[in-house]
């Protein structure tokens, strides 16, 4: 349990937060997992407040979306996204309803640590963190990420984080625009020990700005019955491999940047582009693999499926990894991609092109089961 004791100003800017973050509702309702749902006018909801979106139009379909993208693999197995939840009725979108406790947990959330590709050099806001990841060479501008993300649940403390993942970014240090998407088990984040989806956004570094799921105005929402941080049932085991695909996409000629999820494209929403100042014409760096946080006392928690070897059946592995290029096409890396790699001793990547089997190219398998990493 968080600590509520606050002062009487803190706890009155919590108020006005929690009056931002749940609007009126046409309707409610409360998920398997406890989350309770509020279904809010799409045109009224929480995203809409921020201030750089006083005069945006909601945009329901993107104008375009990216050709050439592969068939589905018969042999793929995906962590099943729809119909497993109420909907929304027309015209309104899933908001989960945001606590009190939500909004102190998240003054504490590691946000710096998203924003880093590469192998850490600090640690900021007392964050021990490590990141794994393959990333495209900073030769062309990129609108866009798409790959099969092997889900998997995991063990991890109240007070660390995993995440699997990709990354797009661009600007200086001081002004980084970044976005992710994946999947997480994060407790502190969602309350328990279940495998969700997650986003994050952040316009300067995550200094001041941005946030995860929506725990802050920003990230629009146009489906009527998934929301960022929707639970994946469905994970891998040693006997049964599950992965969820996900695109994130610029609509060039609206300039927001779309989450798409399976292979039934299954439009999420989207980051608007009034968000962004180092956005508007692609990303300089975009990337895939894991992120793992330490808690308190300085251990990690496991990252992809907690182990590191060369098979994809125990191992956390990223396949059908492609990039959308200035002409809004899918691309393969074919050996554009640099490798990242953390320097402790827990987590690894093994970069294998098409992890054993040809209907997986591109493919990476990444992370490592945690613990005392060194630095």
């Amino acid at each position: 349990m968080a600590n509520l004791s606050l002062s009487r100003e803190a706890d009155l800017q919590l108020e006005r937060q929690l009056k931002t973050l749940n609007k009126p509702a046409i309707k409610t309702f409360k998920t398997q997992e406890g989350d309770t749902i509020d279904c809010v006018d799409i045109n009224k909801q929480p995203a809409l407040d921020h201030p750089l979106l006083k005069n945006h139009k909601v945009q329901t379909r993107p104008v375009t979306f990216p050709t050439g993208s592969p068939k589905k693999s018969s042999k793929s197995k995906t962590s099943y996204i729809r119909h497993e939840r109420e909907s929304c009725p027309d015209g309104t979108v899933p908001i989960r309803r945001t606590s009190k406790e939500d909004l102190i947990k998240a003054t504490s959330m590691p946000k710096e640590s998203m924003t880093q590709i590469g192998p850490q050099t600090s640690f900021p806001a007392g964050h021990r963190f490590h990141t794994v990841n393959v990333g495209m060479k900073k030769d062309v501008p990129y609108f866009g990420v798409d790959g099969r993300l092997e889900v998997w649940n995991l063990t991890v403390a109240k007070d660390q984080y995993s995440f699997t993942n990709m990354w797009i970014q661009n600007g200086p240090p001081d002004q980084l625009n970044v976005i992710l998407a994946g999947w997480t088990v994060s407790p502190a984040i969602n309350g328990d020990q279940l495998t969700r989806l997650f986003t994050f956004w952040t316009a300067d570094g995550a200094r001041t700005t941005g946030c995860y799921n929506q725990l802050c105005p920003g990230f629009v929402l146009t489906n009527c019955s998934i929301t960022p941080n929707y639970p994946l049932r469905l994970t891998s085991t040693y006997e049964e491999q599950y992965d969820v695909k996900i695109l994130i996409y610029q609509d060039q000629p609206t300039g927001n940047w779309w989450l798409v999820l399976s292979d039934d494209n299954v439009f999420v929403g989207y980051w608007p582009k009034e968000l962004f100042n180092h956005l508007s014409g692609g990303a300089e760096t975009v990337a895939w693999g894991g992120i793992a946080i330490a808690g308190k006392n300085g251990n990690s928690p496991p990252m992809g499926s907690g182990l590191l070897n060369l098979s994809f059946r125990s191992t956390c592995y990223i396949r059908n990894i492609q990039y959308v290029d200035t002409q809004n096409k899918f691309r393969n890396p074919d050996g554009a991609l640099e490798q990242h790699l953390d320097r402790s001793t827990c987590y690894g990547l093994k970069d294998w092109k098409n992890c054993g089997r040809k209907e997986m190219y591109y493919c990476i398998l990444f992370g490592g089961e945690g613990g005392r990493c060194g630095d």
